[in-house]
């Protein structure tokens, strides 16, 4: 009787949420382990990237990135929660493949590199990328035969670019400046410091963390100008554990159905960006 009563307290339970006993086995196992906990879970970097993620006047985040996650636990019918302990953008790819959070969703660039490691949607982004140069350094090449295409003049030999370690820039810059001496700094102010001091001759990273640094520091632009790669673009994409295939594909239907309505919405809220 007991045993009775029970299965028929689970019966009402399941006609009062509208979930039927079997609807998660009907699903693929990816979909289902999100739909099942409630929640979705997003690995995200842990400093704010303005205009991507960020604080408003009242202290919530907002931001690209986070409307865009919003809009996936929505669609998909769960809570979201962010998982913020990644110190490096690689870090991210690394808490998706050790399944600490379903997706990475954080102005992550697909690089070859980390697509052995996990799987990219679609692009749903893309930046330029940008140089903050050193003024009096770039001065003594005045007379070198590229002193104005400036992709050419910092690849040769001595010179020296610094990136951000853990991030996609480093292999972008490898890729761009081949002869170039790559420097890694473990943080985006202390690099572009050296660079100001002219320890290096430039810092390679994305047009957004430029323009931001550029607002946050007007006085810098009498030792920094800012230049931009024409020959390769920075594209951004949703990270998906290599065997979460059906996620991926879900994914990938959500942001081509996007592209004309809410992200076009948010390139108009974010026109910094545009």
């Amino acid at each position: 009787m007991r045993h009775l009563s029970f299965n028929i307290f689970l019966l009402l339970i399941f006609i009062i949420t509208g979930v039927r006993a079997d609807d998660f086995g009907a699903m693929p196992p990816d979909i289902a382990r999100i739909k099942k906990r409630g929640e979705l879970v997003v690995a995200m970097y842990y400093e704010d990237v303005p205009l991507f993620c960020m604080r408003n006047s009242s202290n919530e985040l907002e931001g690209i990135d986070i409307e865009i996650a919003r809009d996936i636990a929505e669609k998909l019918g769960v809570k979201l929660t962010l998982n913020r302990n990644s110190k490096t953008f690689d870090e991210i790819v690394q808490t998706v493949a050790n399944r600490k959070a379903d997706i990475g969703l954080s102005s992550l660039s697909d690089t070859l590199e980390r697509a052995t490691t996990v799987s990219f949607t679609t692009p749903y982004w893309s930046l330029r990328q940008a140089l903050l140069v050193n003024r009096l350094k770039l001065s003594a090449y005045k007379d070198h035969p590229d002193f104005k295409k400036i992709e050419l003049l910092l690849n040769q030999g001595g010179i020296e670019i610094g990136v951000l370690k853990g991030s996609s820039y480093v292999d972008f810059a490898k890729k761009i400046f081949p002869l170039a001496t790559i420097v890694s700094y473990p943080t985006l102010a202390q690099g572009i410091e050296d660079t100001k001091n002219s320890k290096l001759l430039a810092f390679l990273y994305d047009e957004v963390e430029v323009m931001n640094w550029n607002k946050l520091h007007p006085e810098d632009s009498l030792f920094l100008k800012s230049d931009f790669i024409t020959r390769s673009e920075d594209t951004l994409a949703i990270a998906v554990h290599w065997q979460d295939n059906h996620l991926l594909s879900w994914l990938n239907l959500s942001i081509e159905q996007s592209r004309n309505n809410f992200f076009k919405e948010l390139k108009a809220k974010y026109s910094d960006l545009k």
